[in-house]
Protein backbone atom coordinates (compact mmCIF):
# COMPACT_ATOMS: atom_id res chain seq x y z
CA UNK A 1 0.00 0.00 0.00
CA UNK A 2 1.04 3.03 -1.30
CA UNK A 3 1.11 6.54 0.97
CA UNK A 4 -1.91 7.46 -0.29
CA UNK A 5 -3.43 4.22 1.04
CA UNK A 6 -4.12 2.78 -2.34
CA UNK A 7 -3.35 -1.40 -3.10
CA UNK A 8 -0.79 -2.00 -5.73
CA UNK A 9 -0.71 -4.82 -7.83
CA UNK A 10 2.55 -5.40 -10.11
CA UNK A 11 2.29 -7.50 -13.17
CA UNK A 12 5.90 -9.17 -13.85
CA UNK A 13 6.21 -10.30 -17.76
CA UNK A 14 8.81 -11.24 -20.35
CA UNK A 15 7.69 -9.29 -23.75
CA UNK A 16 5.28 -6.18 -24.66
CA UNK A 17 2.05 -7.83 -25.34
CA UNK A 18 2.33 -10.53 -22.63
CA UNK A 19 1.09 -8.67 -19.72
CA UNK A 20 -2.41 -7.74 -22.33
CA UNK A 21 -3.17 -11.45 -23.09
CA UNK A 22 -2.53 -13.03 -19.67
CA UNK A 23 -4.07 -10.83 -17.33
CA UNK A 24 -5.40 -7.17 -19.43
CA UNK A 25 -8.68 -7.57 -18.27
CA UNK A 26 -7.50 -7.60 -14.42
CA UNK A 27 -5.00 -4.88 -15.30
CA UNK A 28 -7.65 -2.88 -16.54
CA UNK A 29 -10.26 -3.97 -13.79
CA UNK A 30 -7.75 -2.28 -10.80
CA UNK A 31 -6.66 0.42 -12.97
CA UNK A 32 -10.48 1.46 -13.33
CA UNK A 33 -10.66 1.03 -9.17
CA UNK A 34 -7.48 3.97 -9.24
CA UNK A 35 -9.62 6.76 -8.45
CA UNK A 36 -10.75 4.67 -5.18
CA UNK A 37 -7.76 2.71 -3.23
CA UNK A 38 -5.82 0.14 -6.22
CA UNK A 39 -3.38 0.60 -8.14
CA UNK A 40 -1.11 -1.11 -11.01
CA UNK A 41 2.11 -1.10 -12.40
CA UNK A 42 3.70 -3.15 -15.40
CA UNK A 43 7.07 -4.73 -15.60
CA UNK A 44 9.01 -6.24 -18.61
CA UNK A 45 11.99 -8.01 -18.85
CA UNK A 46 12.56 -7.16 -22.31
CA UNK A 47 12.08 -5.48 -25.33
CA UNK A 48 11.30 -8.46 -27.64
CA UNK A 49 13.38 -7.70 -30.16
CA UNK A 50 13.56 -11.00 -31.55
CA UNK A 51 10.10 -11.43 -32.11
CA UNK A 52 7.92 -12.44 -35.25
CA UNK A 53 6.02 -9.58 -37.29
CA UNK A 54 2.59 -10.96 -38.35
CA UNK A 55 2.04 -8.17 -40.62
CA UNK A 56 3.55 -9.08 -44.18
CA UNK A 57 4.01 -6.04 -45.75
CA UNK A 58 6.22 -4.88 -42.58
CA UNK A 59 7.77 -8.12 -41.76
CA UNK A 60 11.50 -7.20 -43.17
CA UNK A 61 14.77 -6.28 -41.79
CA UNK A 62 14.03 -2.74 -41.27
CA UNK A 63 11.25 -3.32 -39.24
CA UNK A 64 13.15 -6.57 -37.37
CA UNK A 65 16.18 -3.97 -36.62
CA UNK A 66 13.45 -1.21 -34.95
CA UNK A 67 11.55 -4.06 -33.20
CA UNK A 68 12.01 -3.58 -29.93
CA UNK A 69 11.52 0.50 -30.30
CA UNK A 70 8.29 -0.31 -32.07
CA UNK A 71 7.55 -2.98 -29.42
CA UNK A 72 7.82 -0.58 -26.52
CA UNK A 73 5.48 1.99 -28.56
CA UNK A 74 2.84 -0.75 -28.42
CA UNK A 75 2.65 -1.73 -24.90
CA UNK A 76 2.69 2.23 -24.21
CA UNK A 77 -0.50 1.87 -26.73
CA UNK A 78 -1.76 -1.29 -25.27
CA UNK A 79 -1.63 0.36 -21.51
CA UNK A 80 -2.84 3.32 -22.08
CA UNK A 81 -5.91 1.20 -23.28
CA UNK A 82 -6.59 -0.39 -20.17
CA UNK A 83 -5.87 2.53 -18.10
CA UNK A 84 -2.25 1.69 -16.75
CA UNK A 85 -0.42 4.42 -16.26
CA UNK A 86 2.69 3.17 -14.45
CA UNK A 87 5.22 0.45 -16.40
CA UNK A 88 8.73 -0.10 -16.94
CA UNK A 89 11.19 -2.10 -18.26
CA UNK A 90 13.92 -3.51 -16.59
CA UNK A 91 16.78 -3.50 -20.03
CA UNK A 92 17.88 -7.50 -20.96
CA UNK A 93 17.80 -8.54 -23.96
CA UNK A 94 15.20 -10.73 -26.01
CA UNK A 95 16.10 -14.41 -25.99
CA UNK A 96 14.06 -15.30 -28.72
CA UNK A 97 11.61 -18.44 -28.79
CA UNK A 98 13.16 -22.61 -27.27
CA UNK A 99 16.23 -23.25 -28.98
CA UNK A 100 17.22 -19.81 -31.21
CA UNK A 101 20.83 -18.43 -31.38
CA UNK A 102 19.12 -15.65 -29.11
CA UNK A 103 18.91 -18.18 -25.98
CA UNK A 104 22.79 -18.19 -25.99
CA UNK A 105 23.47 -14.43 -26.09
CA UNK A 106 25.11 -13.08 -22.82
CA UNK A 107 22.97 -10.26 -22.99
CA UNK A 108 19.33 -12.27 -23.28
CA UNK A 109 17.35 -12.40 -20.45
CA UNK A 110 17.21 -16.01 -20.10
CA UNK A 111 21.05 -16.02 -19.92
CA UNK A 112 21.64 -13.29 -16.80
CA UNK A 113 18.43 -15.17 -14.84
CA UNK A 114 20.37 -18.64 -15.22
CA UNK A 115 24.09 -17.29 -14.69
CA UNK A 116 23.26 -14.42 -12.23
CA UNK A 117 19.94 -14.90 -10.74
CA UNK A 118 20.77 -12.48 -7.42
CA UNK A 119 22.15 -9.74 -9.94
CA UNK A 120 19.16 -10.06 -12.42
CA UNK A 121 16.47 -9.94 -9.47
CA UNK A 122 18.02 -7.09 -8.13
CA UNK A 123 16.55 -4.69 -10.98
CA UNK A 124 13.15 -6.27 -10.13
CA UNK A 125 13.19 -5.48 -6.23
CA UNK A 126 14.87 -1.84 -6.83
CA UNK A 127 11.36 -1.22 -8.57
CA UNK A 128 9.65 -3.72 -6.02
CA UNK A 129 11.04 -1.43 -2.97
CA UNK A 130 10.39 1.76 -4.32
CA UNK A 131 6.96 1.13 -6.18
CA UNK A 132 5.79 -0.86 -2.90
CA UNK A 133 3.52 -3.36 -4.48
CA UNK A 134 1.15 -5.36 -2.03
CA UNK A 135 0.33 -8.19 -4.80
CA UNK A 136 2.86 -9.34 -7.61
CA UNK A 137 1.86 -11.89 -10.70
CA UNK A 138 3.59 -13.27 -12.94
CA UNK A 139 3.90 -16.54 -14.84
CA UNK A 140 4.12 -20.34 -13.46
CA UNK A 141 7.15 -22.55 -13.74
CA UNK A 142 6.95 -23.02 -17.00
CA UNK A 143 6.50 -19.61 -18.17
CA UNK A 144 2.78 -20.17 -19.73
CA UNK A 145 3.81 -22.23 -22.65
CA UNK A 146 8.08 -23.11 -22.39
CA UNK A 147 9.69 -19.66 -23.45
CA UNK A 148 12.74 -18.93 -21.79
CA UNK A 149 12.33 -15.52 -21.21
CA UNK A 150 8.64 -15.80 -19.48
CA UNK A 151 10.35 -19.02 -17.06
CA UNK A 152 13.39 -15.94 -16.49
CA UNK A 153 10.46 -13.75 -15.79
CA UNK A 154 8.52 -16.01 -13.27
CA UNK A 155 12.20 -17.00 -11.53
CA UNK A 156 13.28 -13.83 -11.53
CA UNK A 157 9.68 -12.52 -9.58
CA UNK A 158 9.85 -15.62 -6.96
CA UNK A 159 13.60 -14.73 -6.08
CA UNK A 160 12.37 -10.76 -5.83
CA UNK A 161 9.31 -12.09 -3.51
CA UNK A 162 12.15 -13.69 -1.59
CA UNK A 163 14.46 -11.31 -0.77
CA UNK A 164 12.59 -7.84 -1.45
CA UNK A 165 11.70 -8.02 2.51
CA UNK A 166 14.87 -8.73 3.58
CA UNK A 167 16.90 -5.78 5.03
CA UNK A 168 20.22 -7.23 4.55
CA UNK A 169 19.59 -8.29 0.65
CA UNK A 170 21.61 -5.90 -0.83
CA UNK A 171 20.61 -2.65 0.52
CA UNK A 172 22.08 -0.22 -1.30
CA UNK A 173 19.08 -1.43 -3.61
CA UNK A 174 16.76 0.46 -1.07
CA UNK A 175 14.67 0.18 1.65
CA UNK A 176 13.21 -3.37 2.52
CA UNK A 177 9.60 -3.79 1.38
CA UNK A 178 7.63 -7.19 1.78
CA UNK A 179 4.61 -7.84 -0.93
CA UNK A 180 2.28 -9.70 0.80
CA UNK A 181 0.58 -11.82 -1.76
CA UNK A 182 2.15 -13.60 -4.69
CA UNK A 183 0.18 -15.33 -7.82
CA UNK A 184 0.80 -16.92 -10.49
CA UNK A 185 -1.63 -16.73 -14.03
CA UNK A 186 -2.84 -19.62 -15.09
CA UNK A 187 -5.41 -21.05 -18.05
CA UNK A 188 -7.49 -24.42 -16.17
CA UNK A 189 -7.63 -27.56 -18.23
CA UNK A 190 -11.70 -26.86 -18.67
CA UNK A 191 -10.93 -23.24 -20.15
CA UNK A 192 -8.16 -24.64 -22.79
CA UNK A 193 -11.03 -27.49 -23.63
CA UNK A 194 -14.08 -24.56 -24.09
CA UNK A 195 -11.82 -22.46 -26.18
CA UNK A 196 -10.13 -25.07 -28.01
CA UNK A 197 -13.70 -26.72 -29.26
CA UNK A 198 -14.89 -23.32 -29.83
CA UNK A 199 -12.45 -22.34 -32.24
CA UNK A 200 -12.23 -26.00 -33.62
CA UNK A 201 -16.25 -25.79 -34.79
CA UNK A 202 -15.47 -22.51 -36.20
CA UNK A 203 -12.40 -23.93 -38.28
CA UNK A 204 -9.83 -21.89 -36.41
CA UNK A 205 -6.96 -22.88 -35.75
CA UNK A 206 -4.92 -21.71 -32.45
CA UNK A 207 -1.59 -22.96 -30.38
CA UNK A 208 -3.85 -25.42 -28.89
CA UNK A 209 -4.68 -27.47 -32.28
CA UNK A 210 -3.25 -31.00 -33.07
CA UNK A 211 -0.06 -30.28 -35.46
CA UNK A 212 -0.59 -31.62 -38.89
CA UNK A 213 1.32 -33.26 -40.52
CA UNK A 214 3.53 -34.31 -37.27
CA UNK A 215 5.98 -37.34 -36.68
CA UNK A 216 5.21 -39.88 -33.80
CA UNK A 217 7.51 -38.25 -31.53
CA UNK A 218 6.70 -34.58 -32.38
CA UNK A 219 2.79 -35.45 -31.66
CA UNK A 220 4.16 -36.96 -28.63
CA UNK A 221 6.31 -33.41 -27.58
CA UNK A 222 3.40 -31.54 -28.55
CA UNK A 223 1.02 -33.57 -26.31
CA UNK A 224 3.45 -32.82 -23.00
CA UNK A 225 3.72 -29.02 -24.08
CA UNK A 226 -0.26 -28.80 -24.63
CA UNK A 227 -0.56 -30.42 -21.17
CA UNK A 228 2.00 -28.32 -19.85
CA UNK A 229 0.17 -24.82 -20.58
CA UNK A 230 -3.00 -25.50 -18.80
CA UNK A 231 -3.09 -27.03 -14.87
CA UNK A 232 -5.98 -28.88 -13.25
CA UNK A 233 -8.80 -26.71 -12.16
CA UNK A 234 -8.52 -27.41 -8.54
CA UNK A 235 -5.16 -25.85 -8.46
CA UNK A 236 -7.00 -22.08 -9.66
CA UNK A 237 -7.62 -19.95 -6.25
CA UNK A 238 -8.87 -16.71 -7.83
CA UNK A 239 -11.23 -16.04 -10.72
CA UNK A 240 -11.33 -12.08 -12.01
CA UNK A 241 -14.26 -11.39 -13.82
CA UNK A 242 -12.95 -8.91 -16.71
CA UNK A 243 -16.53 -9.15 -18.27
CA UNK A 244 -16.74 -5.01 -17.93
CA UNK A 245 -13.00 -4.64 -19.35
CA UNK A 246 -13.44 -7.03 -22.78
CA UNK A 247 -13.42 -3.95 -24.69
CA UNK A 248 -10.39 -2.11 -22.54
CA UNK A 249 -8.68 -5.96 -23.26
CA UNK A 250 -9.59 -6.29 -27.05
CA UNK A 251 -8.39 -2.75 -27.57
CA UNK A 252 -5.11 -3.66 -26.00
CA UNK A 253 -4.81 -6.73 -27.65
CA UNK A 254 -4.92 -4.69 -30.72
CA UNK A 255 -2.22 -2.40 -29.93
CA UNK A 256 0.31 -4.93 -30.31
CA UNK A 257 -0.48 -5.13 -33.86
CA UNK A 258 3.04 -6.77 -34.82
CA UNK A 259 2.44 -9.39 -32.37
CA UNK A 260 -1.24 -10.16 -32.92
CA UNK A 261 -2.76 -11.08 -35.89
CA UNK A 262 -5.96 -9.35 -36.18
CA UNK A 263 -7.37 -12.91 -37.65
CA UNK A 264 -6.43 -14.85 -35.05
CA UNK A 265 -7.79 -16.47 -32.14
CA UNK A 266 -7.11 -13.74 -29.77
CA UNK A 267 -9.63 -11.31 -31.70
CA UNK A 268 -11.23 -13.33 -33.90
CA UNK A 269 -13.57 -14.27 -30.39
CA UNK A 270 -16.22 -11.64 -29.76
CA UNK A 271 -16.66 -10.22 -26.35
CA UNK A 272 -20.26 -12.50 -26.55
CA UNK A 273 -17.86 -15.25 -26.90
CA UNK A 274 -15.96 -14.57 -24.17
CA UNK A 275 -18.53 -13.33 -21.99
CA UNK A 276 -19.90 -17.01 -22.95
CA UNK A 277 -16.83 -18.63 -22.24
CA UNK A 278 -16.75 -17.33 -19.08
CA UNK A 279 -14.80 -13.67 -19.45
CA UNK A 280 -12.43 -14.86 -16.42
CA UNK A 281 -9.16 -14.48 -15.75
CA UNK A 282 -7.11 -17.18 -13.56
CA UNK A 283 -5.10 -17.13 -10.85
CA UNK A 284 -3.33 -19.67 -8.40
CA UNK A 285 -2.02 -18.06 -5.29
CA UNK A 286 1.02 -19.33 -4.38
CA UNK A 287 2.74 -17.10 -2.01
CA UNK A 288 0.90 -15.44 1.15
CA UNK A 289 2.62 -13.03 4.01
CA UNK A 290 -1.20 -12.24 5.65
CA UNK A 291 -1.68 -12.96 9.17
CA UNK A 292 -3.98 -15.29 8.43
CA UNK A 293 -4.70 -17.01 5.14
CA UNK A 294 -7.48 -15.94 2.97
CA UNK A 295 -10.71 -18.01 2.74
CA UNK A 296 -10.53 -19.49 -1.04
CA UNK A 297 -11.41 -19.98 -3.57
CA UNK A 298 -10.98 -15.48 -4.29
CA UNK A 299 -12.61 -12.73 -6.54
CA UNK A 300 -10.23 -10.27 -5.84
CA UNK A 301 -6.15 -10.39 -6.01
CA UNK A 302 -6.16 -8.05 -2.96
CA UNK A 303 -8.64 -10.42 -0.68
CA UNK A 304 -7.38 -10.06 2.69
CA UNK A 305 -5.42 -6.92 2.32
CA UNK A 306 -8.50 -4.45 2.19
Amino acid sequence: MDSSGRLILMAVHAHPDDETISMGGTLATYAAAHSSNTDTYVVTGTRGELGEIVIPERDNPEEHARLGETRMGEIAAAMAALGVTHFENLGFRDSGMVGDAGNDDARSYHQHSTTDLDGTAERLVRIIRRVQPDVIATYDDFGGYGHPDHIAAARVARRAWEVAGDPTWRPEAGPAWTPKKLYEVRTPDSQRDKVLALLESRGIESWWSVPKEATPEELEQWHQWRAAMACPDDLITTRIDITKQLAAKRRAIQAHATQIKSDGPLLVLTEQDYINLGAVEQYRLIGNRLTSSPALPESDLFAGLR
